[in-house]
């Protein structure tokens, strides 16, 4: 982990990014893995009426990770410069934590709270088969909505340590979390069916990840678990509180967006098309839009790496910033293309073996266009993070409501026009034009900071 301002270049600086990032992936995929395990068991278990109420209340709980209000990238970039000044700089790492996890606690208590009011006073909106079902499925949903303060605040927790480099300690905790989340579930489903049951063991995993976090928290800050809880619960600092609101918020604004570009295809291609139409497209593009997932790790352990160097405006920093943006996009490009010339060439095998012939003759030239759409995608994430990591997110923010309204437009002609695969294509448009976008920003930006420091 860091202790001093990077310089870019020093002996080993390549090789700790490469470790940061191989503990992201494992944090990411050990989970990815375990659930591709988890659900034919639960299936099984549970049925299917259970485990659809099992996933729409994780759904359901998980959105609730917008509480973060984009503070947890914010405490990672308000963090990562403070490490290497001794006892000055923890005591702003404390007055950071304690503004971020003052507000987000809060408010998280109270959508909590009102949430559990709404679901006992009408229910769940949903048809079930029998009112002893609808009486679980509640008590299983306020089981989980009990963990919803744990999200936003393991969010803190998670950004504190990624902003002073503590990749491998924090995915030692997170892995298992992250296992356990999908595992508990199906342990509690051998002795009971009940969705309470399940639900109780995926809030215990919340929790166990939650302390593991803390106890690594602490003793990176140099204080008790008591100390640090009073931190978190009472250490709100005015001035960090609207720093962080400030950059957060429009972090906030590009959460929202984002998740609108990525499911709105499908809402056109439903009312254009045909509901058929809908899950030809869906599957392949859940199964492509995990490729940038490779590089959104890379740009885990950037996000810290490249804020430390934003934080001193110095002719050196700015050189190491743009060697390292640049390497990282050429390591990423060679590492995408490589894994999407692969699945590409693969394509019509796997999706016969996977889900048939008929569907693979439907599929395989939309997933050869997804794969070309995500792969850009995966890149423009450097000059995204590289943006944001020099405190302009509110020019990432921007652009991204700049593009939505174009988008629609394109979409829309082009299913009407195309079918899906003219919605694949619009997709791939819209990621060419924000990856070009976001480099010419990051471009202009960096030069006007090598102009500061002349």
């Amino acid at each position: 982990m860091p202790t001093s301002e990077p310089v870019g270049n020093e002996p080993g600086h390549a090789r700790r990014i490469a470790s940061s990032t191989g503990w992201v992936l494992l944090g990411t995929f050990g989970p990815m893995v375990a659930g591709l395990a988890a659900v034919p068991f639960l299936l099984h278990r549970l049925g299917q009426e259970r485990l659809g109420l099992l996933t729409l209340v994780w759904v359901v709980v998980g959105y609730f990770s917008f509480l973060d209000m984009g503070l947890g990238r914010a405490v990672t970039i308000a963090v990562a410069p403070h490490r290497a000044q001794g006892n000055a700089g923890r005591d702003q790492e404390r007055e950071i934590l304690g503004a971020a996890s003052a507000l987000l606690g809060g408010v998280a208590v109270v959508v909590a709270v009102l949430l559990a009011g709404a679901c006992l006073a009408w229910g769940l909106p949903t048809h079930l088969s029998s009112p002893e079902l609808m009486h679980e499925a509640v008590l299983a949903t306020l089981v989980m909505l009990a963990g919803v303060p744990l999200l936003p605040l393991t969010s803190i927790l998670r950004g504190y340590l990624e902003g002073i480099g503590a990749f491998r300690p924090l995915n030692l905790v997170r892995t298992p979390t992250g296992i356990m989340i999908l595992v508990g579930p199906c342990l509690t489903a051998f002795w009971s069916p009940s969705l309470v049951w399940a639900c109780l063991a995926i809030l215990l995993a919340r929790a166990a990840g939650f302390a593991g976090l803390l106890v690594l928290v602490a003793r990176e800050t140099s204080l008790s678990i008591g100390a640090l809880a009073r931190v978190l619960m009472t250490g709100a600092h005015a001035a960090w509180l609207r720093r962080l609101l400030s950059f957060g918020g429009w972090i906030t604004v590009s959460n929202i967006v984002g998740p609108v570009v990525v499911y709105l295809d499908r809402f056109v291609i439903g009312a254009v098309m045909t509901g058929a139409a809908v899950a030809a497209y869906s599957v392949p593009f859940d199964v492509v839009c995990r490729l940038p997932l490779v590089v959104a790790a890379l740009c885990s352990v950037l996000l810290p790496e490249l804020a430390r160097f934003s934080a001193r405006i110095t002719q050196e920093s700015q050189r190491a910033a743009h060697r390292m943006v640049w390497k990282s996009t050429g390591a990423s490009a060679v590492v995408v293309a490589v894994l999407a010339g692969i699945t590409a060439a693969l394509a019509p095998w796997l999706l016969t073996i996977w889900l048939g012939g008929d569907f693979a003759r439907q599929s395989s030239t939309l997933t050869r266009i997804l794969l070309l759409a995500f792969s850009i995608n995966a890149l423009a994430q450097i000059p995204f993070t590289a943006l944001q990591a020099s405190g302009n997110a509110r020019a990432v923010a921007l652009l991204h409501l700049a593009e939505l309204l174009p988008y629609i437009a394109l979409l829309s002609w082009a299913v009407g026009a195309f079918g899906l695969v003219g919605a694949a294509w619009a997709w791939t448009v819209r990621g060419l034009a924000d990856y070009l976008a976001l480099g010419w920003i990051w471009h202009r930006a960096s030069v006007k900071n090598e102009e500061l420091v002349e």
